[in-house]
């Protein structure tokens, strides 16, 4: 299914996201000590400037819309609360960790769950909003949206463009 536009200004700041998540898997492996703590610099800007405020707009524009739908709609919720506050506690361990070996672990733990949970969303979540929701209620959330977020994306830092 494509994606409906009212939910496209989301699905761009997912495309950001994944560019964070692979380039944690795929450089932090490798990473020199400086190399490392550039990318966790980057993780840090990235979820401050981009992330966070991303997911305080789906939580205000999409809970109560989504729990709203029975059972089904309620596990949604659920799940996505429970992701969203899973990568801010995950975000705070980056943050926090001590030696290079801890916060490797944490950036790596977040790069996944980062990865992971993007994919739910625009695989399950994102379908089913689209086959569910009314016009109105897609409408609603758009406009929430979009007055909360900037409208360009956050875009991740790239080693290209640092």
């Amino acid at each position: 299914m494509s994606r409906d536009d009212r939910l496209i200004r989301l699905s761009r700041d997912h495309h950001h996201s994944l560019v964070l998540a692979l380039r944690i898997q795929r450089e932090l492996p490798t990473a020199d000590e400086a190399a490392a703590a550039s990318l966790q610099a980057d993780a840090v800007r990235f979820w401050t400037a981009g992330l966070q405020p991303h997911i305080e707009a789906e939580n205000d524009a999409l809970l109560s819309r989504i729990a709203a739908h029975g059972d089904e709609g309620l596990a949604l919720a659920g799940r996505l609360q429970r992701e969203h506050r899973e990568l801010d506690e995950a975000m705070t361990s980056v943050r926090n960790g001590s030696g290079s070996t801890d916060k490797r672990t944490s950036l790596t733990r977040f790069g996944a769950l980062l990865g992971a949970h993007i994919r739910w969303e625009e695989r399950e979540l994102f379908e089913w909003l689209q086959s569910t929701l009314t016009t109105e209620d897609l409408l609603a959330a758009s406009e929430a949206i979009v007055t909360r977020l900037p409208t360009a994306p956050f875009a991740c830092p790239t080693p290209q463009t640092l």
